[in-house]
């Protein structure tokens, strides 16, 4: 047989759940059920009492209509007014429609409309109407209208409109109107109203409707409103509108629409909506919409909108659409949309737009339409266009062209043109060039060179305007010079197409 103390964690806070929803049944709906049969056959009461009294002022015994005083009674039925102190043994019948007050003391329980003082019972404190005061009630306190002021239940507070003051359940405390004020329950804390003030569970605080103020479950605080001030809980912290504040939980923090504030998570940080304000999730900060701000996640940063600050991610920086700010991955960081400002990748930067700033990662850079600025790849760097400065460990490829410097250990390539200065370990490759070439072995150009290129192998398949300088250099139409062991340039005529040391046409 397996320890109790195997049993999942899950299990025991279902059981202590259905154990919390069986005495509320007991304690708040047989009584009730009990009162309705009552009810249904109602006799007429007797109001026996002895009085004490001068124009019912002073002391009285039994069940009298009233009394400005000091009243005693067994079991109150169809109780009027007491102005003073009165004292019950055992569950009032009738008193719906009485009004205490000062002091309303009992066994079972004080019963009434309307409550304005002070109510103790061992049992339970039931009001119609309202209480304005004190209410302490042993098993439950209950209000079927407003509290203003303190209600205490040992088992549960139940109050069926709004509360200004303070409520407090050991097991539960439950508001089904708005509270202005403080609402704590030892399990639970449930409003289905509104909350301005403060509201706390032992395993969770429930809000219907919208907080201004502050939410505190033990495991969970749920807002299905929005939350203006703090939410937290222990495992997770719910706002199924928006945050304005605070939205903290110890394994994830959800908020359903606009996070204005701070949302963290130890496990993750969720807003389904916009940010404006800091994310932060421990494993992962997950935005389904746009961001201003920050956001961080200790494996990953995901912006399923467009960014304006810093998106951070252990693992990876994701934003599917566009970002102005600062994206850092520890593995990657990658944009869908276009990026101004810095990308910064562990193995890769990919942006899948435009890119205006500084793109740089660890391994290669990405960028699948223009890239101004600085792109930096270990490997490679790779983008549409490229306008500015390129680095690229083995590679710096843009296929629509260069436009600045690219420097490579490997190649430089680009299907279009190369203008600036590019620097190369091995080849610069391009349809046409205008500027400065240097590479370690050879440059291929497809079409036109101007300017200079310096290679072991300068190879210009159309025509070049300017100076190669390399071991063998080699022009379909040269118009300008070569320097070099073996020159080759095709327009010239014999015995001048081949030759050494240096070779020009200046036509």
């Amino acid at each position: 047989m397996k320890d109790s103390t195997t049993i999942p964690f899950r299990r025991r806070l279902l059981f202590l759940q259905r154990a919390l929803l069986f005495s509320l049944i007991v304690s708040l709906l047989v009584p009730a059920w009990a009162d309705a049969q009552e009810r249904r056959r109602r006799s007429r009461p007797s109001h026996a009492s002895l009085d004490l009294t001068i124009d019912d002022v002073g002391l009285s015994f039994g069940n009298s209509r009233g009394v400005n005083g000091l009243r005693f009674n067994f079991r109150d039925d169809d109780l009027q007014w007491v102005n003073g102190l009165n004292f019950t043994i055992w569950k009032p019948r009738w008193n719906y429609d009485a009004v205490i007050n000062g002091i309303a003391v009992g066994i079972y329980g004080p019963q009434a409309g309307w409550i304005n003082g002070i109510a103790v019972g061992i049992g339970a404190v039931e009001v119609d109407v309202e209480l304005t005061g004190i209410g302490v009630g042993g098993l439950a306190m209950v209000s079927n209208g407003n509290v203003r002021g303190i209600a205490i239940g040992g088992l549960a507070t139940v109050v069926n409109h709004n509360i200004e003051g303070i409520g407090i359940g050991g097991l539960a405390a439950v508001v089904n109107g708005h509270i202005s004020g403080i609402s704590t329950g030892g399990l639970a804390s449930v409003t289905n109203g509104n909350l301005e003030g403060l509201t706390v569970g032992g395993l969770a605080s429930v809000t219907n409707g919208d907080v201004n103020g502050i939410t505190v479950g033990g495991l969970a605080a749920v807002s299905n409103g929005s939350v203006t001030g703090i939410g937290l809980g222990g495992l997770a912290s719910v706002a199924n509108d928006g945050v304005t504040g605070l939205s903290v939980g110890g394994f994830a923090s959800v908020v359903g629409d606009r996070l204005t504030g701070i949302s963290t998570g130890g496990f993750a940080s969720v807003a389904n909506g916009s940010v404006e304000g800091i994310s932060v999730g421990g494993f992962a900060s997950v935005i389904n919409r746009w961001m201003t701000g920050i956001s961080v996640g200790g494996l990953a940063s995901v912006i399923n909108g467009s960014v304006e600050g810093v998106s951070v991610g252990g693992l990876a920086s994701v934003t599917n659409r566009s970002m102005q700010g600062v994206g850092v991955g520890g593995l990657a960081t990658v944009v869908n949309g276009n990026m101004r400002g810095i990308a910064v990748g562990g193995l890769a930067t990919v942006v899948n737009r435009e890119t205006t700033g500084l793109a740089v990662g660890g391994l290669a850079t990405v960028v699948n339409r223009d890239m101004l600025g600085v792109s930096v790849g270990g490997l490679a760097s790779v983008s549409g266009r490229l306008t500015g400065l390129g680095v690229g460990g083995l590679a710096v490829v843009a296929p629509w062209g260069i436009d600045g410097l690219a420097v490579s250990g490997g190649a430089v390539h680009s299907l279009d043109h190369i203008k600036g200065l590019a620097v190369a370990g091995y080849l610069i490759e391009s349809d046409r060039v205008e500027g400065l070439f240097i590479a370690g072995i050879r440059t291929r150009i497809y079409e036109s060179m101007t300017g200079v290129s310096i290679a072991g192998y300068n190879r210009i398949q159309g025509t070049q305007r300017g100076l190669t300088i390399g071991l063998y250099n080699r022009a379909h139409v040269l118009h300008g010079v070569q320097i070099g062991l073996l020159n080759y340039a095709g327009n010239n005529k014999a015995p001048f197409k081949w030759m050494p040391i240096i070779n020009m046409n200046l036509n």
